[in-house]
């Protein structure tokens, strides 16, 4: 059974869907020609983009090990109370932290947890394993890590912004707790 109209809503249907597989076509053409621009240099760029994929993981790795041993001597109270300034200033103003726990914590909160924490945990040592980078775009890098203390492990994945001279400030935190053995 047809109903009244039917005709005309079945021909403009088709009509879309025909213009959709044209912009769809269209699409996947520039973005070939692109690919094509963007591979035509590709032994120069390439190698550029190793080599500073490269640099930029050894900055990311560094970062995030001065990070957690500034963390480690806080903790152990082997740092001064001065030395906080250090731990704090790594931190961009808007700096959130998803704790395991699921809490979602401001840079005002952290900061004053870790400060209560001086010399609250002797001997601590924070073992940092796996540093990748994920993703960089712009000022923007995303990595991720594990880390290791006290027999138990962390997964996390943290959100910098490179600044000046390769400075790398703190934006947004998530840890994720894994199991005593480092697997879930």
């Amino acid at each position: 059974m047809t109903w009244p109209g039917a005709d005309g809503v079945e021909k403009a249907d088709a009509a879309r869907a025909e213009d959709a597989r044209t912009d769809a076509e269209r699409a996947g053409l520039a973005r070939a020609e692109d690919a094509r621009s963007d591979a035509e240099p590709a032994g120069q760029v390439r190698a550029e983009d190793a080599r500073s994929d490269a640099a930029l993981e050894d900055l990311v790795r560094a970062e995030v090990v001065r990070h957690h041993e500034v963390i480690g001597r806080w903790l152990a109270g082997t740092a001064p109370r001065e030395a906080f300034g250090e731990f704090a200033g790594a931190h961009a103003a808007g700096f959130a932290l998803a704790s395991p726990d699921g809490r979602l914590l401001s840079r005002a909160e952290v900061l004053a947890e870790v400060e209560a924490l001086h010399g609250r945990v002797p001997g601590a040592r924070i073992e940092i394993r796996h540093v990748t980078v994920v993703a960089a775009a712009g000022t923007l890098v995303v990595a991720a890590y594990e880390e290791r203390q006290h027999g138990e492990g962390r997964r996390s994945t943290v959100v910098f912004e490179r600044g000046p001279s390769d400075r790398l400030s703190w934006l947004h935190l998530h840890e994720t707790r894994l199991g005593r053995s480092g697997a879930e």
